[in-house]
């Protein structure tokens, strides 16, 4: 009787290590901030060891220029890189040039992503924030590997349009709060009232159809994560995307 108890410990303290040990790879050190102090900056000057890069179709590489390029060699493809640390609540800006390839195109900050520790990111949990060299920007997040588009391409003036320009693009986290700037000026999201339908907006009229125009969004999927770069092909390969001076600030 004693050695069966003993062996149910024993399975039952191997099932408990091993429960840790999975758990543990999604434990992570969340960077802590001040309102208004810079908490990160990468001018991609130096430091390459902080990102998490790739090679090959999806291509993303720190160049000696002082730039980290996104190059899409496929289509419909959304490749990303991210700094190593975590953070939740953030001020987060880049500059973002794309160099190559169609206006049809999206280019952005991927944020609170949440590597699920595995080769493929299918099933990672992030939020993204894109603008389009033709003059759209975009909101999507993806939990579990189903992605939502929060908002859907909305045109605006703020975005710079065209290749070889620059635009600057600034999400602001704090708890379950997001706003979201394009050069400097905030942007309006189209977010339905009913929170499982489709984001529709008509450009026409300028109507967010079934839901409103607003000035945040409140959402509380994602806690924290990682912060990095992103670059989007539709039915065309061949998009190019220069990132420079990523700078995280403590939010006010």
């Amino acid at each position: 009787m004693r050695r069966l108890l003993l062996l149910i410990g024993l399975a039952l303290l191997l099932a408990l290590a091993v429960w840790l040990n999975r758990q543990s790879a999604q434990w992570h050190y969340i960077m802590p901030v001040e309102a208004g102090k810079v908490a990160y900056l990468a001018t991609f000057d130096a430091f390459p060891e902080d990102w998490n890069l790739a090679q090959g179709r999806l291509k993303s590489d720190i160049l000696p220029e002082g730039v980290l390029r996104m190059d899409v060699g496929g289509v419909n493809s959304l490749p990303f890189a991210e700094a190593h640390p975590f953070f939740a609540d953030f001020d987060a800006r880049v500059q973002a040039t794309p160099v190559g390839g169609p206006l049809n195109n999206g280019y952005g900050m991927i944020f609170r992503l949440q590597n699920k520790g595995n080769a493929s990111p299918d099933d990672d949990d992030f939020y993204l924030f894109m603008v389009s060299s033709d003059g759209y920007y975009q909101v999507v997040r993806s939990v579990n590997g189903n992605s939502r588009e929060l908002s859907t391409w909305v045109p605006s003036p703020a975005v710079v349009q065209g290749v070889g320009v620059m635009n600057t693009l600034r999400v602001v986290a704090k708890g379950a709060h997001f706003r979201f700037f394009v050069n400097g000026q905030a942007v309006q999201l189209c977010l339905p009232d009913e929170p499982t339908a489709r984001s529709t907006y008509n450009e026409r009229t300028g109507e967010c159809l079934g839901g409103k125009m607003v000035d945040e969004l409140v959402d509380d999927s994602i806690a924290n994560g990682q912060i990095g770069v992103a670059a989007q092909t539709f039915d065309e390969m061949g998009v190019v995307v220069d990132f420079d001076n990523l700078v995280i600030y403590g939010p006010e």
